[in-house]
C-alpha cells in the first residue's frame, strides 16, 4: 500500500475510534501527514487551528501512550506513517486507538 492511502487509512481508524467513544476530533490528511484536531471542523486557518481542545489531545496522548502507541506530543505537530505500518500493525493501531479513546472518554 502506498504511504498516502496508508495516512488515510491512520486518520480514519483514529476518527472512527473517538468517534466509537463520543470524542469530537477530525484528523486532516495532507500527503503522508495526519493531523489532530480535537473539535467539531477541521481548521482552514491559524485563528481556527489555535481552537484546538489541548487538553483533550493531552488525554488522547497520554492513553495512547499506555497502549503503547507513541504519538506526537504536541497538538500541533502531524502524525507520519511509514513502510513499518503494515496491516497488522494498522490492526493493532485500531485496537489501541478503540482502548484509548474509550479510557479517555469514561475518565471524563
Amino acid at each position: 500500500m502506498e504511504l498516502g492511502a496508508r495516512a488515510r487509512q491512520l486518520a480514519t481508524l483514529l476518527r472512527d475510534a473517538c468517534t466509537s467513544a463520543g470524542i469530537t476530533a477530525q484528523f486532516p490528511v495532507v500527503g503522508t501527514l495526519v493531523g489532530a484536531f480535537f473539535g467539531s471542523r477541521v481548521p482552514t486557518n491559524f485563528d481556527e487551528a489555535k481552537q484546538t481542545d489541548e487538553k483533550m489531545y493531552a488525554k488522547f496522548f497520554h492513553a495512547m501512550l499506555n497502549e503503547g502507541v507513541a504519538m506526537a506530543p504536541g497538538a500541533y505537530e502531524a502524525l507520519f506513517v511509514g513502510v513499518g505500518h503494515t496491516d497488522a500493525v494498522m490492526e493493532q493501531l485500531a485496537a489501541a486507538a478503540h482502548r484509548a479513546a474509550h479510557a479517555v472518554a469514561t475518565a471524563k
